[in-house]
Parts: C-alpha cells; structure tokens; sequence
C-alpha cells in the first residue's frame, strides 16, 4: 500500500485478513472427508509426498473440532492457525498508519519460521515412516 492511501483504504486492512480466513473456513469445511482428488503438484509430478501433505485434511478436521486427527493429518495447521488469529488480532489492534510497518515486522520472520518448520515436520515424518516414503 502507498504512503498516499487514504484513511478509509487503511482503516479497511482489517477486514482483508477476516474475509481470508472466512473464506478459507467455508472452503475447507465444505470438502469432504476422504481424499478426493490430489491437486498437490509436488504429488501429482512426482508421486511423492511434500512437506504439506495431510494439511488440507487437517484443516478439514480443525474447522470440525477434531484438534486430535488435525494434529496427527499435519500438526503445522494447527500452529498456522493460532498464528492467523494473533496476526489478525494485531491488525485490527494496531493503529492505521502504524499497521503496515508493524505487519512487515511481525510477517516476515513468521513466514521464514513457518517455511522452515514445514521442512523440518516434513523431514521428521519421513524419517519416523509417519509418511509413505516408496518414491524416494
């Protein structure tokens, strides 16, 4: 966003991440419970399986109240979402003109952190066989 945006462009932030998340709430809420289609690329390229897998079923139980089998699906969906609530809550906390400074402080390292927990949750699911590992 440009130094320029008016207060209301500013002031509507808030609402962005909210409209994400609900719709991201309805997406996977509405999927059903088995396993459908593969849309993974990694997976449907290779055959193997990629440091998300299981996340789309996880969300799926998550939304459902099933905090157990979304953490044996992939335990990340459950700290991604405690993380979208507290970014969230910081956005609609902090002041106008200050948000998008503080959003890229806050953003940025959290995103690193969550690429390298993926990796490294992917990792030890491959080495404790808790994902099918024949293609490698």
């Amino acid at each position: 966003m440009s130094s320029g945006a008016s207060v209301a462009e500013r002031q509507r932030l808030p609402l962005a991440p909210a409209a994400a998340g609900v719709t991201l709430l309805v997406l996977v809420a509405s999927a059903g419970a088995d396993d459908g289609t593969v849309l993974c690329p990694f997976r449907r390229c290779t055959g193997g399986y990629c440091p998300g897998c299981g996340a789309t079923r996880a969300a799926n139980r998550f939304v459902r109240g099933d905090l157990a089998g979304s953490w044996s699906h992939h335990p990340w969906v459950i700290l991604a979402a405690v993380q979208f609530v507290g970014l969230a809550a910081m956005t609609a906390f902090v002041a106008a003109p200050d948000r998008p400074r503080r959003l890229r402080q806050v953003a940025i390292p959290l995103l690193l952190a969550n690429c390298a927990l993926l990796v490294a949750i992917w990792v030890v699911r491959l080495a404790t066989d808790a994902v099918p590992t024949g293609w490698l």
